[in-house]
């Protein structure tokens, strides 16, 4: 018993020395949505993003400007306050950071290597959606108008882990991760729940051209996907989250980008509850017809899914069938296994 003391304590005294032996870089806020303190955080990155730590107090941050930062490397970020969004929508239509697919546009790039992001329960992004739920209304694409950003994109994020984050009322799509793997992201709190107007296409994350890409104890209350494993995503797992309101799990869009091949394999999801959602999973596909132009045309492409688990998924109250497919055309959907599908309510699919 004593031995064990003695290594615990080891262990603990050999955390808090590599911490203390870190460049820490403290973002000092401006106080006020005059101040745009994305400059500030973009500073605090640069001077302690290659093996350092950043740390951002429990006081509101005013982001009025794109944020990319994708040099880190060995860092570890501490959020403890609240990165909240301008409503300034002519700006983020025009400057708005390009994802690199369906045309889509984001507001924040966060990627490199080691990264370990922790919002301790309390960080939170929150994205001022309310004026772009109320806005989109009054477009007549009320959908993936061009400009309208993502929350947060994770491009070229590796060996990282992304827990203990909070996201309200998001922009549009809540999180996009591409060019991303072996990433884990625990603890996610989302609710992009409009106070005014209901929110729309507001998923809660979207994996793109990544692998690896674990999601562990999710909520997500949304208008849309509530998680969406896009192109050439491999080795996904959704395990032991609940889902409110949105549609559910979507494989797919695949054959939206004409003459290009994609796959999507070995989908793991377990554990999973869903309340008041379309669907508890659902395939989204294109014909080999193409019809404009991403991001809400498309089609012409090719690809295939398989090797895809679901076990333990509960419905309450869903609203459509609890398994679909949606624009059936270019693949066949080779449903690898499906158990312990517990559909109280849901109606036959």
């Amino acid at each position: 018993m004593l031995r064990q003391t003695v290594i615990t304590a080891l262990v603990v005294l050999q955390t808090a020395a590599s911490v203390q032996s870190r460049k820490t870089c403290t973002v000092v806020a401006g106080g006020s949505n005059e101040t745009d303190d994305a400059p500030a955080i973009i500073n605090a990155f640069k001077d302690c993003g290659h093996g350092g730590r950043v740390v951002f107090q429990p006081t509101t941050y005013y982001v009025n400007s794109v944020m990319n930062i994708t040099w880190l490397d060995d860092v570890k970020i501490d959020l403890y306050g609240k990165l909240l969004w301008s409503n300034d929508i002519p700006y983020w239509l025009n400057n708005s950071l390009d994802v690199g697919y369906q045309n889509q546009s984001t507001a924040f790039i966060l990627g490199g290597d080691k990264v370990h992001l922790n919002g301790h329960g309390n960080g939170t992004l929150d994205g001022n959606g309310d004026f772009w739920y109320a806005w989109i209304r009054q477009q007549p694409n009320t959908s993936n108008y061009p400009g309208r950003p993502h929350a947060i994109t994770f491009n070229g994020l590796r060996n990282s882990v992304v827990e203990g984050l909070n996201f309200l009322r998001s922009q549009m799509w809540t999180m996009s991760i591409i060019y991303s793997h072996y990433v884990e992201l625990n603890d996610i709190f989302i609710n992009n729940t409009g106070n005014t107007v209901s929110s729309s296409n507001t998923d809660g994350a979207d994996t793109i051209r990544s692998s690896h890409i674990k999601f562990d104890n999710w909520t997500v209350y949304n208008g849309d996907d509530s998680i969406s494993i896009k192109a050439n995503s491999t080795d996904i797992s959704i395990t032991n989250s609940k889902f409110f309101n949105g549609l559910g799990i979507a494989l797919g869009s695949i054959g939206q980008l004409n003459d290009q091949y994609e796959t999507i394999e070995r989908v793991r999801v377990d554990n999973v509850q869903f309340h008041n959602t379309l669907h508890a999973f659902y395939v989204k596909t294109w014909t080999d017809d193409q019809n404009g132009y991403p991001p809400n045309g498309g089609g012409g492409g090719l690809g295939y899914a398989a090797d895809l688990e679901l076990t333990n998924l509960e419905t309450t109250s869903i609203r459509g069938a609890a398994l679909a497919s949606e624009s059936p055309g270019v693949f066949q959907f080779p449903l690898g296994q499906v158990s312990d599908l517990i559909t109280p309510d849901a109606p036959e699919t």
